[in-house]
C-alpha cells in the first residue's frame, strides 16, 4: 500500500541529477538532487545552510532548463553531506512545465524507455 500523502507525485531519479544553488550573497555551488515535485525538492550539499533560507535552484529535466525559488524547510546531517527539503514557489507557466516534464519523465521510467545520464 502506497503512504504517500502528498497533493502532488514526486519523482524520484534513480541517477541523482546535478544542480546549481544560488543564494544571496553567495557564490552559486552544485548540489546533487535526488526527487523533485512541483511543490519542492530534495537535495545533498556538503554544503551547512541554515533553516527558512530563501534560494533558487537551477536543474534540468528530459533536456528542459528549470530555474526555481524556494525555502529550506528540512535538513538532516547524512554520511555523506547534509539532506535538505526545500519548498517550491513557482510562477504558474513554470509550475505547468514542470508538472508536464515531471509527468513525462515518470511516464518513461515506468516504461523503461528513459535514458538517465
Amino acid at each position: 500500500m502506497d503512504n504517500n500523502h502528498r497533493e502532488f507525485f514526486r519523482v524520484r531519479f534513480s541517477n541523482p541529477i546535478e544542480g546549481e544553488l544560488e543564494i544571496l550573497g553567495k557564490d552559486p555551488f552544485q548540489v546533487v538532487i535526488h526527487d523533485v515535485s512541483v511543490k519542492g525538492l530534495r537535495f545533498s550539499s556538503e554544503v551547512d545552510l541554515p533553516m527558512n533560507k530563501k534560494l533558487v535552484c537551477s536543474f534540468a529535466l528530459l533536456g528542459i532548463a528549470f530555474k526555481v525559488k524556494g525555502s529550506i524547510v528540512r535538513k538532516s546531517p547524512e554520511r555523506q553531506g547534509i539532506d535538505y527539503g526545500v519548498m517550491l514557489n513557482l510562477d504558474p507557466d513554470v509550475f505547468t512545465e514542470l508538472f508536464k516534464q515531471l509527468n513525462y519523465y515518470q511516464i518513461r521510467k515506468r516504461k523503461g524507455t528513459l535514458e538517465e545520464a
